[in-house]
């Protein structure tokens, strides 16, 4: 009985070895690296975001103090705890953005071999304000990225 079924195994791997040039056959590549690079820049770019983090906390303090009409009495009270809350914030997003990238690096390696971009795991830093924002192809290169507000500012 082992003596067959090793004899069947045999016939198995033959007929596989035979038959993977047919089922393998090599197909055009549509390369797609958006993600792969998107994760590159994220990788790269997020530590920095981390280092301007009070930098960026501080402009995003200052846009929410000029533009919502809260009273000065509540301004005044919320500057030190608010500026807390947006530096932590700000150093929560620069570590989201590094944990994607991570996460979006071998997904970007599979998706070189099949067609389509695959969007961003979370909300996309290209929407968000940046001390530099540029993109150069499909390589995004956003870093000092406010992840407290979306504005103009």
């Amino acid at each position: 009985m082992i003596r067959n079924l090793s004899s069947a195994t045999r016939v198995l791997a033959l007929a596989a070895v035979l038959l993977a040039p047919f089922f393998g056959m090599a197909r055009s590549a549509h390369a797609d690296a958006t993600q792969l690079c998107r994760a590159g820049s994220n990788m790269v770019l997020a530590p920095f975001d981390a280092l301007l983090g009070p930098f960026i906390a501080g402009k995003d303090e200052v846009y929410g103090l000029r533009e919502i009409d809260d009273p000065n009495y509540i301004k005044a009270i919320g500057v030190v705890p608010g500026y807390i809350f947006l530096t932590g914030m700000q150093l929560g997003g620069s570590m989201f953005r590094e944990i994607s990238a991570l996460m979006e690096l071998p997904l970007g390696m599979v998706t070189l071999f099949r067609d389509g971009a695959q969007p961003p795991l979370f909300r996309s830093g290209e929407d968000a304000w940046a001390l530099f924002s540029d993109d150069y192809g499909k390589c995004p290169v956003h870093f000092g990225t406010s992840y407290n507000t979306i504005n103009d500012g």
